[in-house]
This record gives structure tokens, C-alpha cells and sequence, in this order.
């Protein structure tokens, strides 16, 4: 053996057992977050939050944020002297006394106008560090689009539409946009093929009582979370509805164990129902929407549905992926930070569950590739073989089959 393919082989060892401890250290923290357990102490949070805003200094972030705080109609706070954690805050009407990071107004955005726009989206995937505050700004992102409902309903303008009306946007939109300069074009909404919101069109003609076919943008928002943080997040929730509409509706509470959809949908009867918020563990929708409860949460319906820490369903042999798949949605949001951890195999049936009309044995073979998990594996393992025969044209064709 020559000397350089000795000093090869060491260095191999070398970077053998650097995989290792990494991989061991991964599966630690995997193991904390599935626990329950604290893995960021505070001064650890402190000093993420100040990396991210440190990093949003380039344009096209800063054009990111400047659309956010413009459309969302964000106001600045003044930084108070005591405040501990670091950058600048921001206010969202219809929110009083939640103060907002810029990160988080930023991702705000990106929910609600994905909500708003992307009318076949059926939901979203946030999977920020841990720290960030993801299910606070899942939270936040649920009631601002509830809030734009009913605006959309009583005929108000909305900031997202620049100042308009729906029905002033439509004819805004047929008209292509008369008085925008080509540089304000560059903004999300008349990037757009099609820039009519369609999803707010749709609550306009979709009954807010009767639970119809199409899930109504009245029923109530639905949290979903580890039973070891359920009561953090109360707290969180009690907080942001304060001087508000909304109100938490605590499912793990006792008295009110025996609710079904009678009791916690909208209703002619009970219209106030639609500023409720359901918070819930695992465990406990999992225990009252099979049939064996009698599936009191089973025959629900939800306008939002955020589901926290969404490692816990990972294969379609749980019978919580087969309920969180099932249940009537209008919109999904998956929380987690833990997609890192994960296998391929498990994120691709982790997010898949996103997509509720995606059956589950179809036997149109076009459908199967579209949206069982194993296309997508098939892709990404073309993709990384690709990438190492180092041919441009192979590389660059997997990518596309791939998205």
C-alpha cells in the first residue's frame, strides 16, 4: 500500500467515524423531540433568532419581507428596553398585543398566500429550526385567513388585495392590473397565470352553516400536538386570542371529553362557533375519532387544521396517519423541524398525508405515481444515482422527473 493510499484509507476512517457521532447525535435530539423534552435552552434560541435576522440581508429577502409586511398590512413596534429577545417586531391587524419577528411575518405570508392563490394547494409544510416559533406563526396564519373570511363575506377590502374588495380585484384582474407599473408587477399576486384568489371567491358561494361538500371557511381552527406541550401551547393560544373573537376550545379538558360535531361545528343555532380554536393531543383524537369511540371528533369539520412535532406520523400503519389523512381539512399545515432525522422513505409518507384525495390503492397508474411515496423515492434515488455518473444531461433530467 503507498503512503498517499494509506493517508487515504485514515482519512476514510476518519471521516467513517464523523458520520457516526453525527448520526448518534441525530438520533438523540430525534430521541428529546419525540419525548417531549427541552433540546434548546433559551440562550440557544436567543442566539438562532439573532443568526436568522442577521441573515436576511440580501435583496431578494429583503424583497421577500417588504411584500409580506406591504400585503399582510404590518405595522412596526418600537423595541422596548426589557424586551429579551432580539429584533425588530411587528403587529398584524385583527391580532392586538401579538408581536411578530421578521421571520415569522415572512412565513406568515407564505401560508396565507398560498392559501389564497394556490387553490388546489391543500396545504403546507412549515419546518422551521426549532426556536423559531413555528407553531406560533402556524397559529398566527390560521386566524389572520379566518379573519380575511370575513372580511371576503361582509364585502370589506383586504390589504392582500392591495386595498380592494374581492369584487374590485376581479375586475382589477380582468382589466390587467391598470395603473401598476411593470416593477410593482413583480409582486406575488400578479405574477400569477390567473391572479383571482380563487379560494376567497369559493367562500363567497360555499354555505356557512349545513356542513356542505366543500369545507366551509367557518368551521373552527384545529391544533394538534404532543400531550407534553399541549399546555405551553394553551398558554400561546390564550395569549394571541386575547381582545379577540377567537376562543380556545381545550379538547384535553374533562368537561369536554363527550363533544361530537354537533356541539363544536358552525351552525345556524351556534355562528360563534367559527372563532373557536380545538386544541387536541395524539392520543386523544386518535382515541376519539376511531370507530370503536363511537368517533365523536370523526364527523367534525375544520377550516384549519395544524398539526405539531408531525414526525409521529411517518407510515400508514398508524392508525393516527390513517385519521390525520381522513379528517375533514380545508387546509392542512404540517409543523415540524425534524425532517432532518428522517429516512427519505419515512418524510415522502410523513407529507403525504397532506394530500387527502390521494387514494390509497388507485388503480389508475398515472394517479399512483403522482402521489404514492414510493414515485417519489424512485426519483430522488434516479436523481443521487445521476448525480454520480456526473452527467449534466442525466442529473438535470432526473430533477424534473423528480419535481
Amino acid at each position: 500500500m503507498s503512503p498517499s493510499a494509506q493517508l487515504t484509507s485514515e482519512q476514510l476512517k476518519e471521516i467513517i467515524e464523523d458520520e457516526k457521532k453525527t448520526d448518534q447525535g441525530a438520533r438523540e435530539v430525534q430521541e428529546q423531540v419525540e419525548d417531549g423534552e427541552e433540546v434548546l435552552y433559551p440562550d440557544n434560541t436567543r442566539s438562532v433568532l439573532s443568526t436568522v435576522l442577521n441573515t436576511i440581508n440580501n435583496e431578494f429577502e429583503h424583497e421577500c419581507l417588504d411584500e409580506a409586511v406591504r400585503l399582510l398590512n404590518v405595522h412596526p413596534i418600537h423595541q422596548s428596553a426589557d424586551d429579551r429577545v432580539p429584533g425588530h417586531k411587528y403587529s398584524i391587524p385583527g391580532l392586538p398585543g401579538t408581536r411578530f419577528l421578521a421571520h415569522q411575518v415572512w412565513a406568515i405570508w407564505f401560508i396565507v398566500r398560498r392559501w389564497v392563490w394556490d387553490a388546489n394547494m391543500p396545504g403546507a409544510l412549515v419546518a422551521d429550526e426549532m426556536g423559531l416559533g413555528k407553531t406560533f406563526t402556524s397559529v398566527a396564519a390560521a386566524m389572520h385567513c379566518k379573519l380575511l373570511t370575513e372580511k371576503v363575506v361582509m364585502g370589506l377590502p383586504l390589504s392582500i388585495l392591495w386595498g380592494n374588495t374581492l369584487e374590485e380585484w376581479v375586475i382589477f384582474v380582468d382589466n390587467d392590473f391598470p395603473g401598476i407599473v411593470s416593477e410593482e408587477r413583480e409582486w406575488y399576486p400578479l405574477q400569477r397565470l390567473n391572479s383571482v384568489p380563487r379560494h376567497l371567491l369559493e367562500i363567497q358561494t360555499t354555505p356557512p352553516h349545513g356542513h356542505p361538500p366543500l369545507i366551509s371557511a367557518h368551521e373552527p381552527i384545529f391544533v394538534v400536538t404532543m400531550p407534553g406541550v399541549a399546555e405551553t401551547i394553551k398558554t400561546v393560544i390564550d395569549e394571541m386570542t386575547h381582545g379577540t373573537d377567537f376562543k380556545l376550545v381545550n379538547l384535553l379538558h374533562p368537561e369536554n371529553a363527550y363533544l361530537t360535531d354537533e356541539n363544536l361545528n358552525t351552525s345556524i343555532d351556534e355562528p360563534e362557533n367559527r372563532w373557536n380554536i380545538h386544541l387536541v393531543s395524539y392520543g386523544t383524537l386518535t382515541s376519539r375519532a376511531k370507530p370503536s369511540s363511537n368517533g365523536r371528533l370523526s364527523h367534525c369539520s375544520w377550516s384549519f387544521g395544524i398539526f405539531d412535532e408531525t414526525h409521529r406520523y411517518k407510515t400508514k400503519t398508524s392508525v393516527g396517519w390513517r385519521i390525520a389523512t381522513n379528517a375533514r381539512i380545508g387546509f392542512k399545515l404540517q409543523v415540524t423541524a425534524t425532517l432532518g432525522f428522517q429516512s427519505l422513505y419515512y418524510w415522502c409518507y410523513q407529507t403525504m398525508w397532506l394530500f387527502s384525495g390521494a387514494p390509497e390503492d388507485p388503480e389508475d397508474e398515472t394517479v399512483m405515481e403522482m402521489h404514492v411515496a414510493d414515485a417519489l423515492y424512485s426519483k430522488v434515488k434516479s436523481l443521487m444515482h445521476a448525480i454520480r455518473t456526473e452527467d449534466q444531461d442525466a442529473q438535470q433530467d432526473a430533477a424534473h422527473r423528480m419535481i
